[in-house]
Parts: C-alpha cells; structure tokens; sequence
C-alpha cells in the first residue's frame, strides 16, 4: 500500500535540500523529513499501527508534519476543528475515540497526550485510512468521513496534472485543516517536488496583510472560498498577475468570476464533496458568462441519475462514515456506470451535463448547504437548537443566498420560556453555524403532509424584514457616528447596538473587510482588522479607535 508519505519521501530522496516550506524559517525537503521520522517514531512508541490520532494544529508546517507523521507511523489522522466550541470538540472525540492526540505546541513541536477515552466496542480497523474528517450532520451528530489511502494519493497525483502543479512552484497555505482542501495547499507541493508558503491565522483575516504575503512570496497558485475571494475584492485588492487563482468550497457566481478573471494568470472553478477526496471537478474558467464544474479528475467517475442528482464514482471515494453503517449503506450504493457496477457516492447536488460535456451545478436536493465555504447541514443547526429546554420545535432558514456577502442563516423557534439561546449556542455550534437571528412564532407553520412549511417561514421573514422600526443610535461625537453608520450600512441594519457583537449581529470575515474600507476610508487612517476582532462592539471599537488616533 503507498502512502502519501512514501510520495513525498520519493521527493525527500530526489531533491533533499530544495525548499519545502517556508513559515518562520525555511525548511528543506531534508529538514521537514527529519521532523515527520522523529514525530513518526514518538507516534510509534505510544499506539499500534492501525490506530487513529487526533491532530490540534496550525495549517502551518505543523499540519503538514503532524499529517505525515501519523501516516508514517501507520496511524490514521484526524485535524481537529481549532474554532469549534469545546462541546462540539467533545462530541467529535467521543464518536472518534481516538487513541493519542498530538497537540502543537510551537512551530513543529509537539505534545503526545493520551486521549484518555475507552476505546469503542467495535474498533473499526483504520489500516487502509489515511484521514478522518468530521462534516456537519443532518442528525445533530458530526459525521467522520474515512478517506482511504490510496484515495489520497490518486487525487495528489490528478491535481498535479489539472489544474496542475510542477516542481519547484510555490503554494499558498493558508486553509484550516479541519477543510480537506487543506491537504491541497500542504500535501500536493510536497508530492511533485514544489513548495507551501504558510499563512499566519492573523495574516489570513487581514487582506491588506494578505496582500502585502502574496506580493513578497509571488505564489504560482492561491487556493481560496468565493467567500475569501470576495473579502479580498472588498479590499480592493489589484491581483497577481502571475498567479493562478482556485476557487471552491461554494458556487462561484459570475460578478466574483468578472473580477477574479483579470486578477490572475488563470481561475479554477474546483468542485468535490469531502467523500470524494479534497476535488472531484475542475474548469477553467475564461469568462464570467460560461462558469460550470467543469469535467471530471482523473480517477473520476460521474452520473446523473433519473432525479438529477450527482453521483461520483471511481478511486477517490471515501470508504465511509466512521460508526456510520447505515448511512454508508445508504450515500455510498452499488450503482451501473460504464464500467459496470461500480460503488457510488450520491453527493446531494443537482446537475445536468452541457452539451460539451461540462457539468453544471443546479443547487441542492436537502437541506445541507454552503455558507462561507463551510459545509452546513440545517438539520444539525435545528437538532442543537432543540436540546435547549425552553425550544420546542425548530427550523432554520438560509436568507440571501443570491447575495452572498450578506448570506445568513435565520431560526425560527417555538419557545417554552424566555432564554438567551444565542449564548447557549456559542458553547455547542461553530460560529459559522450559527443563526445570526432567532426569531420566536407560537408554532411552525406545516403542509398538509405535516411537515415544516419552509415556503410559508421565508415569506414571515420577508414581512418580519420590513416591519423592523428604526431606532435612533446615541452620538458620542464624529468618530462613534463614523462607526456607527459604516456598520448600519455594512450589516444592512436599520439600527445599531452599541454593545452588540459584530459577528454576532451577522457580521462575517467578508463582511469585516467591507467595515474595515468603510471605516479607513472615512478616518483617513486604516483600522486594522485585528483591531475590529479585538473589539467587535461600537463602543469598544470607538474607544480603540480614539486610543491610536485621537478625537477628531
């Protein structure tokens, strides 16, 4: 079985002081070798081969040797989701039980703590599996995704070919690894002998800092959401002309495509659930008027079934879902391709193929959808939201899906009593999955069949929309009315509370960037972003403001 690890080792062997890395300090092929043996080896001590280990890291050089590092030692891998509150965490390693947890401590430094959960009655053998990733769960429940793998290293090697990475070219780093296109930015340089630049937490939330990252490093590929891109475009960023520019995770929508198209050397609409291994598809997209999934990597398989769903095939699939028998079963069927009888993987999306042969995306056929390049399953959103003892019944909406910048998912609840239910929720759901409005109804509105009359909830939220009074803003002089103002304008509110929290008033890190022009531009001066993170109510922000500037 070759691993990705053997991959890279190939590379280690060819070209063992060429640049790998560069974070804090460059790392050779050499250097990031002997940093995975010796991390591979400590592994090795503690657990058996076939055992998973769970990895809290950057997706800095740390993510990239702790990946490897398991792998090496027989081990399958499981990043952890840094942003998650520490109940969803908790759910996650309770399902996964992992046996040992790599926690970074520094730059390729780690701790080794036994995870100190009983192992399950029915280990599952994860010999073949390379990598779990937990995506939302229609349930409540986060679902592990087992990705096998020689999965891994047959989607490594098609997107060296398409889009398409040669050696000694350089990648931006800079996705979380709780996203499998992560694995894209760290992984797929070091297969075919180029190099990753890692991207700072810090650096990543600021454009004007990101910016100034991508004119220093002169990236051969930037790999972002539509959501980043956007943020980006907010900024007013002039692009990299030398650069090609990946975009997935969400639809790519023509306005983003007319400004991306000329910013870049090339733009890549990607496409692939989790369960197919980082990308399935891919286009090149030339103009804004013809943007589609594009055709299939190699090793894929697609098909369109009777009701217009989309279903991949091939060596890239998942082998499942970790504890999840059922609904393997169930997303993963026996199915007729071509080739004969093939396992499938039934994706949830709808599509049509064009006449040349290209695929075309057509949206959803549940509830599952993508707000910002996170993977949501409304259902987990409402199953959380009726754990609360004083929430009876639940639904929850996305508003403004054409207009993604101000995209936001509303829940409607039937309260039993008086709660603070968004306090509640930052304990249990990422802030991604989270409502930014809660509205309490006396009941749901259902069909005839019974069921939640989703129709009927988003025409109550169009009228709860325009029924919202203006409330006057208290002035604390020019800078406060400044920020006041730029953030009505930016949350599209018709009213601004002082000590409201930004994000939790709807606000976004697409969003941050359209404040953050507003507010420089009307100060002469530029605000920070990470000054906007530290002080993410008005009130708080005047007061930052006024402390490095001065009242007018």
């Amino acid at each position: 079985m070759v691993t990705v690890w053997n991959v890279v080792q190939a590379q280690v062997e060819r070209i063992p002081e060429a640049v790998a890395a560069r974070a804090a300090q460059t790392y050779t092929y050499r250097d990031l070798a002997t940093l995975v043996s010796d991390l591979g080896e400590r592994i090795a001590a503690k657990v058996r081969p076939g055992s998973l280990v769970a990895l809290d890291a950057s997706n800095r050089v740390s993510g990239a040797v702790g990946i490897l590092a398991a792998i090496a030692a027989g081990c399958a891998v499981l990043p952890l989701d840094r942003e998650s509150p520490a109940a969803r965490r908790a759910r996650v390693l309770d399902d996964a039980r992992p046996a040992l947890l790599l926690r970074e401590l520094a730059e390729a430094e780690f701790a080794l703590e036994e995870s100190g959960l009983p192992s399950p009655p029915r280990q599952p053998s994860l010999g073949e599996v390379a990598y779990i990733l937990y995506t939302s769960g229609s349930t409540g429940q986060p679902k592990g995704v087992m990705v096998p793998h020689d999965a891994l290293v047959d989607r490594l090697a098609g997107l060296a070919e398409v889009p398409g990475l040669a050696a000694e070219e350089t990648v931006l780093a800079l996705t979380a690894l709780s996203f499998d296109i992560s694995l894209a930015e760290l992984l797929l340089p070091l297969t075919v002998g180029a190099s990753f630049v890692a991207v700072p937490d810090e650096t990543r939330a600021d454009p004007f800092a990101f910016t100034e990252l991508v004119a220093a490093a002169a990236p051969d590929v930037i790999q972002a959401t539509p959501s980043f891109w956007r943020m980006l475009m907010a900024s007013e960023w002039t692009g990299a002309s030398g650069t090609r520019l990946w975009c997935g995770g969400e639809p790519l929508t023509p306005s983003l495509a007319r400004q991306l198209v000329p910013r870049g050397r090339e733009l890549w609409n990607l496409y692939g659930p989790t369960e197919a291994t980082i990308w399935a598809t891919a286009a090149r997209i030339d103009s804004a008027e013809r943007i589609s999934l594009g055709e299939p990597l190699a090793g894929v398989g697609v098909r369109i079934d009777d009701n217009g769903e989309l279903l991949l095939y091939g060596s890239g699939l998942a082998h499942g879902y970790l504890n999840r028998e059922q609904l393997t079963a169930e997303r993963f069927p026996q199915g007729d391709t071509p080739q004969g009888r093939r396992r499938l993987y039934r994706t949830g999306d709808r599509a049509r193929l064009r006449p040349d042969g290209s695929l075309e995306f057509l949206g959803r056929l549940d509830s599952q959808i993508k707000l910002r390049g996170h993977r949501i399953e409304l259902g987990e959103v409402e199953a959380t939201l009726e754990e609360h003892p004083a929430v009876s019944q639940a639904a929850v909406l996305l508003q403004g899906a054409d207009q993604p910048e101000l995209a936001a998912l509303v829940a409607f609840v039937v309260q039993r009593a008086e709660a603070d239910i968004q306090s509640w929720l930052k304990d249990r759901l990422p802030s991604s999955h989270r409502p930014a409005r809660i509205i309490a109804l006396p009941a749901l509105p259902r069909t005839t069949a019974g069921k939640v009359d989703r129709v009927a909830l988003a025409a109550c939220l169009a009228v709860g929309d325009q029924a919202v009074p203006p409330t006057a803003v208290p002035s604390r002089g020019d800078v406060h009315a400044l920020v006041a103002e730029a953030w009505r304008q930016t949350l599209a509110a018709d009213s601004a509370d002082e000590d409201a929290n930004f994000f939790d008033a709807g606000g976004n890190s697409l969003l941050l960037a359209v404040l953050q022009k507003r507010l420089s531009d009307g100060l002469g001066v530029r605000v920070p972003i990470r000054e906007i993170f530290r002080n993410p109510t008005i009130a708080g922000l005047v007061d930052s403001i006024l402390r490095t500037k001065g009242p007018s």
